[in-house]
């Protein structure tokens, strides 16, 4: 396990402790494969420097674990990340359908993972692209809904716009909650958020 002890200006090794477990329990969709990538923002606040934690230890805490990570924005009081498990991104973009749909909107599919996402993070610098929301695990349908290119109307508001047949975007959103409180539960219990991070705690069973 990496030494993340060393305080950060300001933060006690409790903190850090405590940022690690928050970082493991948000990207569990991740970590077990049920969500190809997870974004998350970092800011300081009176609470917790969450910005400085990141930006000290995060290439250090993520060093051989099953996560990558992409900054998408960055600036001096916020820095928006895309985490993701390369293997189960890959699947996502070369799905049929997201294929077509990544296809149209000109990402480089056919020239793998990396070019896409570098793409993304150019669209990324003007504003959020709505197509994102493909890499989130959020179902195409509900992703051509929330871009008005679908005549499903809008059912529900949840994590997301959900149209059309709520079930299946439900149970998506259900599979992500169940994931982040199986972590939680695991941590609780004592296991080592690193170990999660990794998918070498033995109780997270075969996550491969």
């Amino acid at each position: 396990m990496p030494d993340v002890g060393r305080c950060v200006p300001g933060c006690s090794k409790q903190e850090i402790n405590r940022f690690m477990e928050w970082l493991a329990t948000e990207l569990a969709p991740t970590i077990l494969g049920s969500k190809p990538a997870t974004v998350l923002s970092f800011r300081d606040s009176a609470y917790q420097a969450t910005l400085a934690i990141w930006r000290q230890h995060g290439c250090e805490v993520l060093k051989n674990t099953l996560v990558q990570f992409l900054p998408l924005r960055y600036g001096p009081n916020l820095e928006i990340v895309l985490f993701y498990r390369i293997d189960v991104l890959e699947k996502c973009i070369t799905d049929d359908l997201h294929i077509c749909f990544l296809r149209e909107l000109g990402y480089p599919v056919d020239e793998g993972v990396d070019k896409c996402l570098a793409l993304l993070h150019e669209r990324f610098s003007h504003s959020c692209p709505h197509e994102v929301g493909v890499l989130l695990g959020i179902p195409l349908k509900d992703v051509l809904g929330f871009m008005d290119r679908t005549d499903l109307q809008l059912t529900c508001r949840k994590e997301w716009c959900v149209y059309g047949n709520p079930d299946a975007s439900l149970a998506v959103m259900g599979n992500f909650a169940g994931d982040k409180s199986f972590v939680s539960c695991l941590i609780a219990r004592g296991a080592n958020p690193y170990e999660i991070l990794s998918g070498r705690s033995a109780l997270l069973g075969n996550i491969a």
